[in-house]
């Protein structure tokens, strides 16, 4: 009785919700017929004024610029004002004369008086430095002074100084890479997170960065835009339950994930939507189970009766629908997905609205590459640079199948065109790829071509990989020894010597440090300090990455001659035992044991 009495009302309810719907509906559709025009008509005279008016405007701002476009060319704007007045000039007037030896002699001010050492960044002010003109006057620099001014740079500028024309390395992470960076971060990471959160937050963001190719920024709060709060939003995914259409008899989850905020299209044209499935091969490579856990912590669900994982695996598509959409409630709708932790008076909590900062998310992937042995430093791009690789070519990216504790993973697919790619990566031109995403390592066994023998891609890919030179004993934080020795530095102990003579002096002037705010005493005694700071973390970082790379340039050798001559290992390049890993929480061990089986994260091929 019950039962049914229950049953009926919720059906009321719904044809309720229904029936509310249709009537606001066509209230919508009769408002927009009735809808009067707003404001007064204007005369012919009156419409050719404004156009005047906008060109007008629009020849002074021109093309409207990214934000992060806008910040540079205004960085470069404070260099250029700058120097003006140390050459005791206008800058408007300096800037629009247009003359080629005012852009050469600041380009030689530019590097005789900051420490620029590679041409690409002279190169790239240039460039803006150009944008900054057009900003300024409506028009473009001419080109025969453009192209003095590149010569310039490219000839006299580089020779005198000596500047840099290297490339720096720029690392492919491959999915053999990915699994090694998490099973490293699931299975052996024991290191402290701001809030259990991140552990799953983390990995979510290296998988869709990897599953999507996008930039950072398009998931999470750009570095360019602090306290934009622009990030992945819930009503930016759709979740949904289908029949699976290689089992009928099963369901599966897929989200369909729109990004509106990537590189050029922020805010400007229709997302870019991807669609994620279930992987139950490998759990850990399987986006889906890891957002459900986020939803799940943020009670996101609308429909009553979802409070676990199995609750959601328990739906199940009826006739006559092709699918369910399992929706959020709406005060969630704008809630980022990626959020940080904040201090709280009651301990670190997540913030309810505040999207995850991309230096978080920078930081910890950094930490995480050094700590599991990388010899490059990972971070999002190469994760990027990654799947860029991996859609670019005309074959199947491999032949084989990939195993991870003899668990098939899936095989290489079948890749993108040209303008598939283009679409993935967010690119307006082929070439750019090329110029930048490529892989300075060719892809093909152009050896075994050449010979007309059958391609050994297995050990081309292999040779490839970003993990290609890893050992989890390279040194993750500098000794206490090396960290006294930095406090030995002249250098430092000269400003600390002078800060501590500014502190007697405050004191007898003024009583306390404290006291003498808002004097110049205080302003130097501050000032002193942050630049003792930035001293210290210059010697830290210097040292840490001189024992890096020494590391990596002596372990080879020593190794070999282990082998060779029989030689025993010091203490320090001993493995520790990863059996004895040991998490605070239970649910993290238990974690570990399914998502990988085994401590082994190697691939079998």
């Amino acid at each position: 009785m019950f039962a049914v009495s229950a049953s009926s009302c919720y059906t009321d309810n719904m044809f309720s919700r229904w029936a509310r719907f249709w009537k606001s509906s066509g209230r919508t559709k009769e408002s927009r017929r009735d809808r009067k025009k707003i404001g007064e008509e204007l005369t012919p005279d009156e419409y050719r004024a404004r156009d005047t008016v906008r060109l007008a405007r629009f020849q002074v701002t021109g093309k409207k610029y990214a934000d992060a476009t806008i910040i540079a060319i205004n960085r470069v704007q404070r260099f250029w004002d700058r120097h003006c007045t140390f050459m005791g000039v206008d800058a408007h007037s300096h800037l629009s004369a247009c003359v080629d030896e005012n852009f050469r002699v600041y380009a030689d001010w530019r590097l005789k008086n900051f420490n620029i050492t590679k041409q690409s960044t002279i190169w790239v002010e240039w460039k803006f430095l150009r944008l900054l003109f057009k900003r300024e006057t409506g028009r473009k620099v001419d080109e025969l002074v453009g192209e003095l001014i590149s010569e310039f740079i490219l000839g006299p500028l580089t020779d005198e100084y000596d500047l840099d024309l290297s490339i720096d390395y720029k690392p492919v992470v491959s999915v053999e890479d990915l699994v090694a960076i998490l099973h490293y971060h699931w299975c052996l990471d024991t290191a402290c997170v701001t809030h259990e959160r991140y552990t799953v937050q983390n990995p979510l963001l290296m998988l869709f960065i990897a599953y999507t190719s996008t930039r950072p920024g398009a998931l999470i709060e750009s570095g360019c835009l602090r306290g934009s709060n622009d990030a992945l939003c819930y009503k930016d995914i759709v979740l949904r339950v289908i029949p699976n259409p290689d089992q009928p008899d099963r369901h599966v989850l897929v989200m369909e994930v729109s990004l509106l905020f990537m590189k050029g299209k922020r805010n400007k044209s229709q997302p870019t939507t991807y669609i994620f499935h279930e992987r139950d091969d490998n759990l850990a490579l399987c986006p889906v189970s890891h957002f459900l856990a986020l939803a799940l912590a943020d009670d996101a669900f609308d429909a009553r009766g979802i409070n676990s994982i199995e609750d959601v695996l328990r739906i199940r598509v009826m006739a006559p629908r092709n699918s369910l959409h399992l929706k959020w409630k709406p005060h969630m709708l704008n809630v980022p997905v990626f959020r940080r932790a904040v201090h709280t008076a009651e301990g670190i909590r997540i913030s309810p609205d505040k999207a995850l900062p991309y230096d978080t998310f920078n930081q910890y992937l950094q930490r995480l590459g050094r700590n599991a042995g990388f010899e490059h430093k990972l971070t999002p791009y190469c994760i990027r640079r990654g799947t860029a690789n991996a859609v670019d070519s005309e074959y199947y990216y491999r032949h084989l199948h990939t195993f991870i504790n003899g668990v098939l993973m899936f095989p290489r697919p079948a890749v993108a065109t040209t303008s598939e790619r283009n679409q993935v990566m967010g690119h307006s031109r082929a070439d750019i790829f090329e110029r930048y995403y490529i892989s300075v390592k060719v892809k093909r066994d152009v050896q075994s071509a050449y010979l007309g023998c059958p391609a050994r891609e297995s050990i081309i890919q292999a040779v490839g990989r970003f993990s290609l030179t890893r050992d989890p004993r390279a040194p993750k934080e500098l000794s206490n020894e090396q960290k006294d020795a930095i406090e030995r530095d002249p250098q430092l102990i000269k400003l600390c010597d002078r800060q501590r003579s500014l502190h007697k002096l405050i004191e007898r002037k003024h009583g306390s440090v404290p006291k003498a705010k808002g004097t110049s005493l205080h302003r130097q005694y501050t000032e002193l300090g942050d630049t003792i700071r930035a001293e210290k973390q210059a010697l830290h970082r210097e040292a840490f990455d001189d024992m890096r790379q020494e590391f990596f340039a002596t372990i080879d050798t020593i190794e070999i001659e282990r082998q060779l001559l029989g030689l025993s290992i010091s203490q320090e390049l001993k493995m520790a035992d990863e059996d004895k890993v040991q998490f605070v929480f239970e649910e993290r061990a238990r974690l570990a044991r399914n998502l990988f089986r085994s401590s082994d994260c190697r691939i079998e091929d």
